[in-house]
């Protein structure tokens, strides 16, 4: 009987291995390209597409945020290193926030001593070296003399409560006008001695109202600085004044000085200094500080 030879449907190939090397190769290629996409993206390119992405995932299709001129210009002059800020800007909001602070001192004395403002025997101001109060001598003081008058301690009392928790160097001056003791032999002598004593005077009052002595200086300034040059009797009763200045952080640290930092000068040829360019700058008259009025209570 005759038997039909039977044959494999499928022979087996030895070449097959060849497919699946290619595909492989050819899917490595495509990572190795789509690797280096990423590690090439265009900065504005992936912000279109996140924006798209996202417009399309809530429901509206199509529409893409397309980025302006102004902002493209932005994003590629940005870097991904924070530039610290400059001393100078670190400075200036330092000054200001202390400018803004002294300020806030200068109201409440203001309103402390309001009465007596009213009344044109005080007024405050705010200046570059912080705040200055000018008391009319004759509120504190009986006439040239050192003795003070029946309103000198509540009015001392009033502006050393404002004062005593600040911290702040405090600078109290005398002065009176030009015209006093006039006739007198040593009437220049004299004007120096009234207004170092009269200052003196209430800086030991401040003291004994809880202001450290280290913040407290008292100095005579005799006539040398008039508020006004007329002759009428008002102007020399405002050129005959006491003036608190409370200083600002910076006007305090330029007049402090450090006696472990002095030098000693031995005696020898005194060499001329270099010559420096005259000053151009104006001083800046000083903004008078109003009271403000408490809110009121509810």
């Amino acid at each position: 009987m005759y038997r039909r030879k039977q044959w494999d449907d499928d022979e087996e190939s030895h070449e097959r291995w060849l497919i699946s090397y290619a595909d492989f190769i050819t899917l490595l290629f495509a990572f190795f390209v789509v690797m280096y996409a990423t590690s090439t993206i265009n900065l504005n390119k992936y912000r279109a597409l996140s924006n798209a992405v996202v417009t399309a995932f809530q429901g509206k299709p199509g529409q893409v945020t397309t980025l302006d001129a102004q902002t493209q210009t932005s994003l590629q002059n940005q870097s991904s290193v924070l530039k610290p800020l400059p001393l100078s800007y670190l400075y200036q909001e330092k000054k200001q926030r202390d400018q803004e602070k002294v300020h806030a001192i200068g109201v409440q004395l203001a309103n402390a001593l309001t009465p007596w403002i009213e009344q044109k025997l005080i007024n405050v101001y705010q200046s570059d070296l912080g705040i200055e109060v000018d008391i009319q001598s004759g509120l504190l003081f009986n006439h040239l003399q050192t003795s003070y008058s029946a309103q000198a301690l509540t009015v001392l009392n009033a502006a050393a409560a404002q004062l005593k928790n600040e911290y702040r160097t405090i600078q109290v001056e005398g002065h009176c006008d030009r015209h006093l003791f006039n006739g007198d032999a040593e009437a220049e002598t004299k004007r120096w001695e009234l207004t170092a004593a009269q200052a003196a005077r209430v800086t030991a009052s401040l003291a004994a109202q809880g202001i450290a002595s280290k913040w407290l200086s008292a100095v005579g300034m005799a006539e040398t600085r008039p508020i006004s040059s007329s002759e009428n009797e008002f102007a020399q009763a405002l050129n005959t004044r006491i003036t608190l200045r409370v200083l600002t952080a910076e006007s305090s640290a330029q007049q402090t000085s450090n006696i472990a930092n002095r030098q000693e000068i031995p005696p020898g040829v005194v060499e001329p200094p270099p010559a420096l360019p005259a000053a151009d700058a104006q001083a800046v008259p000083p903004t008078a500080i109003k009271a403000v009025a408490p809110p009121a209570s509810h």
